[in-house]
């Protein structure tokens, strides 16, 4: 048994070794290692890091959208570096957001199961690295349920002093009262689905609307009010079904929305929804999917109207919280990103939402980086969520922890740094898929599957839908043994314990320091 445990470690070992060399040197890299000489440090300056969920990147109307729906945060944006093309490692919120405050692949940090995985203690988050140089941090999310989800007892938390649902301008007045620099993560999230606007707010655009489509909350829910009625035993557990058998069965006629109502109030109790539920998020999804023709086009672009006009409101809201960025008190001494966690389908290839998916849709979000000393500038180098971490603190001045994958951009902002043909990497349980401006590659967990390995030339076929694996084998054989590394390692750790242990303490210590001055981490 030791024989064959020291046999898997050996090839944990070889599989990140390999991976790191081909993350330095591959020819088709991901990112290349570049020595930062830069002038640009603004040591103990606060951040802002706002992370607006579901966000796609070409939604902004300085990123070339058609609708005016990002007026206050483009007009921020003029002060500051913008990155045309970036990448979310994850099609969806939990995976993603620990890449941002890890800068580590899921694979990596392993954060990928809501309710299950655990931050390992071996891996450092950007918060505990700001706390420890003093900053004061601070979670800013005003969605309880969301915080459960994301955060719930898994150490995702490690390094805030603070989690808090005040306004965020108010966090930013109390913060500033007090000499420490402070770090806030203001994750907002009133973009998600279901695509509910607020009462008495109209559309941006008068299109025909489909007639059974929910414009606000009142409509959503005797919609859903009915269809958990007809789908109740799809969605409750049996022991809550007999508990509230009365309101289920329908014979307490009192109230018509009493379903939604206790639906409502169990899901108020987010660390008991594995109690209560079979599927709580289904009942959402299908009441709202089931209100349109996802094959009519008209239908999709009265749905994507309403995230536009959604996104729309909340520009508006964040207009104040940017113009208080922008103030002369803060201006000079607050570093300030913009960014997504992922984006969203609107039936671009049969999908809505942010289900698993590979295409790019779902993975293209904005990135806007403001700082004192950084002039205007537009980067049209590839880059990852996974770089912000690295890129504070370099521009802060404080040391990066060992570990991270991701670099930081400041040579970017320099023009230190011009290689255009890196690829950003995005994964999910298994997949990988490698992408830029330019191509889009895909490697299924299983290449032996119904889905098959997938390669597009986007500036070809923007809209992704002609497979042209085939016709770049030499290309497409050097993302494969990229794309492979990382699969590989995937597999490796399924069905393992939750948390995962630092398999980069692992290695020898005086490969380690090699491999360091070497670039790998």
């Amino acid at each position: 048994m030791k024989g064959f445990l020291s046999r898997k470690k050996l090839l944990l070992l070889a599989l990140l070794i390999l991976l790191s060399i081909v993350i330095g040197f591959g020819s088709w890299t991901f990112y290349k290692k570049t020595e930062n000489k830069s002038e640009k440090k603004c040591e103990n300056c606060n951040i802002m890091l706002i992370d607006i969920d579901i966000l796609r990147g070409d939604e902004l109307s300085c990123l070339g959208y058609s609708r005016n729906t990002t007026p206050n945060i483009c007009e921020f944006a003029k002060n500051g570096a913008v990155f045309k093309d970036n990448y979310s490692t994850s099609y969806w919120t939990l995976p993603s957001i620990f890449s941002t405050m890890t800068s580590l692949y899921p694979t990596f940090h392993g954060m990928q199961n809501a309710g299950k995985d655990i931050l390992s203690p071996n891996i450092t988050t950007l918060a505990e690295v700001l706390h420890k140089k003093g900053y004061m941090t601070v979670m800013v999310n005003g969605n309880k349920d969301t915080m459960q989800m994301l955060f719930g007892d898994n150490e995702g938390l490690r390094g805030f002093e603070m989690v808090t649902a005040d306004p965020v301008e108010k966090v930013i007045d109390d913060l500033s009262k007090d000499n420490r620099p402070w770090f806030i993560y203001y994750y907002n999230s009133e973009l998600h689905f279901p695509y509910l606007l607020p009462e008495n707010t109209k559309p941006m655009e008068d299109l025909p609307a489909p007639k059974n489509l929910p414009i606000n909350q009142t409509d959503f829910d005797t919609l859903l009010n009915k269809y958990l009625k007809t789908h109740y035993t799809e969605i409750f557990k049996p022991k809550i079904i007999d508990k509230y058998g009365s309101i289920i069965l329908g014979s307490n006629k009192e109230d018509d929305m009493g379903m939604v109502k206790m639906f409502n109030t169990l899901k108020a109790d987010p660390s008991k929804v594995s109690e209560y539920f079979i599927n709580d998020w289904n009942a959402n999804y299908q009441t709202y999917m089931e209100s349109f023709d996802q094959n009519n086009p008209s239908d999709v672009k009265y749905v994507r109207m309403l995230y536009d006009t959604k996104l729309k409101l909340l520009d508006n809201k964040m207009g104040s919280v940017l113009q208080k960025l922008n103030s002369k008190q803060l201006s000079e001494n607050t570093i300030t990103v913009i960014t997504s966690d992922h984006g969203e389908n609107f039936g671009e290839h049969g999908f809505f939402t942010h289900i698993a998916d590979f295409h790019s849709e779902v993975f293209y979000i904005p990135l806007i980086i403001k700082s004192p000393n950084i002039l205007p500038t537009t980067i049209e180098q590839t880059t990852s969520n996974i770089d912000i971490f690295p890129t504070l603190l370099d521009l802060t001045g404080i040391n990066s922890p060992g570990g991270l994958q991701g670099i930081s951009l400041v040579p970017y902002i320099n023009n230190q740094h011009t290689e255009k043909q890196s690829f950003a990497m995005s994964e999910y349980w298994g997949n990988v898929i490698l992408e830029n401006h330019d191509w889009l590659y895909f490697l299924p967990k299983d290449e032996q599957g119904v889905v098959k390995p997938t390669f597009y030339d986007r500036i070809k076929d923007p809209a992704e839908k002609e497979n042209v694996i085939d016709k770049y084998p030499e290309m497409v054989n050097s993302l494969y043994k990229q794309a492979s590394l990382l699969r590989s390692y995937n597999v490796f750790y399924e069905n393992k314990p939750i948390v995962k242990p630092d398999v980069i303490k692992n290695i020898d210590k005086v490969k380690l320091d090699r491999l360091r001055k070497e670039g790998y981490f």
